[in-house]
Parts: structure tokens; C-alpha cells; sequence
């Protein structure tokens, strides 16, 4: 047997804990010497000891961990209830990086606020129709990466074209009933038709008359400052935002670890009134 010290080291807890443990009657030692009081226990009682501390891991209060202890769970039960618990603290952890990330962004846009986007970086250009396949989902920002990588999947079975070379597409559609998440859609551009799949669709997108745009290093997990600059021209030359046209961004390169160079593009019209504006291009 074992003196309590001996065995709160044998377990990795403390004699208090041990002493604690007695007390409820959660542990209780194999033998106490009636004389002097102290605690004895057996390298047996270790494993008991290790199915305490994985219910208090579970999230079980002591006087649940009785219950269970006298219900006598078997392993794989246990095993099955940590691989619960597993999954729910990984969808914690993924939630919460999913929120480091859009601080980040938002600290990144505050930081940047002073830097000299002006009027003279956008473009105002007509855009030629386009046919892109596609993955629309709603979904956090966060999530691009991995749709994008589905969407690369589809495109390596179904063409062969080594996606790299090409770019790529995050389309922000308005969603008047999402909380958190935000109507996404991730595209590659293609020259012919390809076979779709459940979520990956062929489609085209329409051609815009007067698209607002500027080149401008974007993460493509969070919005991009460039909006400020495109925000700010829209409101200053009388335009307004065509409805129910997403937002564009046309990610074009990635240098190492720099943020990605994006054109945002934004389908815009000129209020009725306002002066014309002769800057109109043309892609084409």
C-alpha cells in the first residue's frame, strides 16, 4: 500500500485533492490506520483515480462523478463520451478561431485607415460576362480556404487545369437572415463547360455596364479596406450600388506571406442627376 503523499504523486494530485476526495466519498483510501489517522491506498485505486479526473475533464460535478462511479461505466462507454466532448471543444476551438480571425481583420483595416487610398485608384470600367464554376455556401469568412480547396479538388477530377495559374473569385452576396455567417460564394474562371457536382455549379456572370474597382492587398478571410476607398468614391461621385449583384474580388496574385492583390469590384449606376461621368473603361 500506499502512504497518501506517495500516492498523490503516483496520481498527479494533490494531498488535499486526495483528502477532498475521502470527504464526499468519491474516493475513499483502502485503509485507514485507526491509530494515527493516516490514508493508505492501492496501486488499484489509481484507476479509479484516473476515471474521476477524465468525468471532472467531462465536465461532471463530484456528486455526478458518484453516481457514475457506483453505475460502473465501462471503457468504451468513457471512451465514447470523450470522443463527444472532443468534437464539441475542436467546434469551440474552431469557432473561436474563426472570431480571432475577423479581429484580426478588423485590427488590420483600424491600422490602415490612415493610408492614402484616394479617389484616383478607382477604376470605373464595364466587365464582360464570364463563366466561372462555382461554390456558394453560407458560411463564415473564415471558411474561404477550405471551399476554395473543393472547388480545386472539382476542378483537378473533372479538367486537369493546374488552378494555381489561374485566379480565383469570392463573390459576397447580401444575406438579410444570416447571423454570423455570410452568403459566400468561391469561383474560378473557365473557357468551356465542365462537369458540376452537388455543390460545384457552371454559371455566368453577367456583364456589368459600370463596375467600380481597386487593386489593393486583401485577406480574403475578412473584409478588405479597400471598401472604404470604393465607399467613399461611390458616395463622392453620386453613384449607387446595383442591388442584387454581388460584391467582387478578383484575387490576381500571392507573393510568400503577403496578403494576396485583389481588384474589388463593385456593380455601381449613376443617380439620375448627377453629372455623367466620362471616366467609363473598357476591359475589352
Amino acid at each position: 500500500m500506499f502512504k497518501i503523499r506517495e500516492f498523490s504523486q503516483l496520481g498527479q494530485v494533490s494531498v488535499k485533492t486526495l483528502r477532498y476526495y475521502d470527504q464526499l466519498g468519491v474516493l475513499k483510501p483502502a485503509r485507514t490506520d485507526p491509530c494515527t489517522g493516516y490514508r493508505y491506498y492501492t496501486a488499484k485505486q489509481l484507476f479509479q483515480l484516473n476515471r474521476i479526473l477524465a468525468f471532472k475533464e467531462l465536465g461532471f460535478t463530484l456528486e455526478q462523478i458518484v453516481q457514475l462511479l457506483d453505475e460502473q461505466i465501462s471503457a468504451e462507454q468513457i471512451r465514447g463520451m470523450f470522443r463527444l466532448k472532443q468534437a464539441e471543444i475542436q467546434a469551440l476551438i474552431e469557432d473561436e478561431q474563426r472570431r480571432l480571425t475577423r479581429l484580426e481583420g478588423r485590427l488590420h483595416q483600424i491600422e490602415r485607415e490612415q493610408e492614402t487610398l484616394t479617389a484616383h485608384d478607382v477604376v470605373l470600367k464595364f466587365v464582360e460576362p464570364q463563366m466561372i464554376i462555382s461554390i456558394r455556401e453560407q458560411t463564415a469568412p473564415a471558411a474561404l480556404p477550405s471551399l476554395l480547396e473543393e472547388l480545386d479538388q472539382h476542378l483537378k477530377r473533372h479538367s486537369g487545369v493546374a488552378t494555381r495559374t489561374l485566379p480565383y473569385l469570392v463573390l459576397w452576396h447580401g444575406c438579410e437572415e444570416c447571423d454570423d455567417a455570410t452568403d459566400l460564394e468561391v469561383a474560378r474562371p473557365i473557357t468551356q463547360s465542365i462537369p458540376e457536382s452537388e455543390r460545384a455549379h457552371v454559371k455566368i456572370l453577367p456583364a456589368q455596364q459600370a463596375m467600380a474597382s481597386i487593386l489593393h492587398p486583401c485577406q480574403m478571410q475578412s473584409m478588405c479596406s479597400a471598401s472604404v476607398a470604393l465607399a467613399e468614391w461611390i458616395e463622392t461621385n453620386h453613384y449607387q450600388i446595383v442591388e442584387k449583384q454581388p460584391r467582387r474580388e478578383v484575387y490576381l496574385t500571392q507573393e510568400g506571406d503577403d496578403p494576396p492583390i485583389a481588384e474589388v469590384q463593385i456593380p455601381v449606376y449613376q443617380s439620375q442627376g448627377a453629372r455623367r461621368n466620362p471616366l467609363l473603361l473598357s476591359n475589352r
